[in-house]
């Protein structure tokens, strides 16, 4: 048995190819090797069965009986070595993969629940890692903690690509079911909203150093008191709960979240008011960045994760009517 320690499924796919072929140099090549390598697997061979398996002739081999007896064997051998990696790679495949996906809190919702549903339609198995988008979302990518990321802003970093989608063209005033504001007004106009504290969700590379409404609050002579400030949606509702201040939502998704929690109300800010809000800082963009090489993603990803960025922020308009 020691003399088998050094023989591997390599040698046994070698000795059966220069069986079929009765020709080294052409195994080489088939199997994009040296020609020493081939001598050296047949050399092995014949050390551990003790046997020459193949006479050299004046064009090619000739096996020997020992090689003739035992080559079905090895064919057998080098069948179930290859259906035992397609069961691997099918396990491989079955099993799940995950895609990390960075994007701003307001898209989180339902992102994952989204692809998981194309996932199903493809017939495909991925875990979808939803989480906030970060200010180092490009050395993410580049580092591969990142596969995609849907973000306000575009990337001119190296190996990294940036594909504009859409702009926003809506935004919800939330607040709680009790703040005085609901009262004022049927549509909450800019002026009466800066009249309360603000709470800032902070949206990296938009409104991380001046947020749209203190633009405007300046811009009229006014000074928006900024409550806080908050990174994520549950974040967000525990602190409207306890508090007179009013926020903004851009996303469809994130609104119907907020509006479904019992202690919060939450109207479609009118059209004449989101332009007048972004009339100086302008309307959020939303860009896809994903890294320039593509590391086996499957090909519908992109343009479904495109697809539900519009779906989220870009609403149809509105006359009157309050949200929903």
């Amino acid at each position: 048995m020691d003399k088998l320690r050094d023989i591997n499924i390599f040698s046994f796919q070698v000795f059966v190819l220069v069986y079929e072929s009765l020709n080294s140099l052409s195994v080489a090549q088939t199997l994009n090797v040296p020609a020493s390598k081939i001598s050296r697997c047949l050399n092995s061979l014949r050390h551990a069965l003790d046997d020459p398996l193949f006479h050299r002739k004046q064009y090619g081999f000739e096996p020997s009986e020992m090689a003739t007896r035992i080559y079905p064997e090895m064919k057998r051998v080098l069948e179930f070595a290859g259906q035992a990696c397609n069961l691997g790679q099918e396990e491989n495949n079955r099993l799940k993969q995950e895609i990390v996906i960075a994007c701003p809190t307001g898209l989180c919702i339902k992102l994952a629940q989204y692809l998981q549903a194309s996932a199903n339609e493809n017939n495909q198995h991925f875990t979808f890692n939803v989480k906030p988008i970060t200010h180092h979302v490009d050395s993410e990518i580049q580092q591969g903690d990142i596969d995609v990321a849907i973000s306000f802003e575009s990337s001119t970093a190296e190996s990294v690509r940036s594909q504009f989608i859409t702009e926003g063209n809506a935004l919800f005033v939330v607040g709680n079911h009790q703040h005085p504001i609901w009262q004022r007004s049927i549509q909450p106009q800019l002026k009466e909203i800066i009249d309360y504290p603000f709470i800032v969700t902070d949206c990296p590379a938009f409104n991380d150093r001046i947020d749209p409404l203190e633009v405007y609050a300046n811009d009229i002579g006014r000074h928006l008191t900024i409550e806080t400030k908050v990174s994520g949606l549950t974040e967000l509702a525990d602190q409207l709960e306890t508090s007179h201040g009013l926020t903004f939502i851009g996303q469809k998704f994130a609104a119907e979240f907020m509006d479904r929690l019992s202690d919060i109300s939450i109207r479609r800010l009118p059209q004449d008011q989101f332009d007048l809000l972004h009339q100086r800082m302008g309307v959020p963009n939303y860009y896809l960045l994903s890294p320039t090489r593509q590391q086996q993603m499957p090909e519908w990803l992109l343009s479904c994760i495109e697809q539900f960025i519009i779906n989220s922020v870009v609403l149809p308009p509105i006359e009157s009517k309050d949200y929903p």
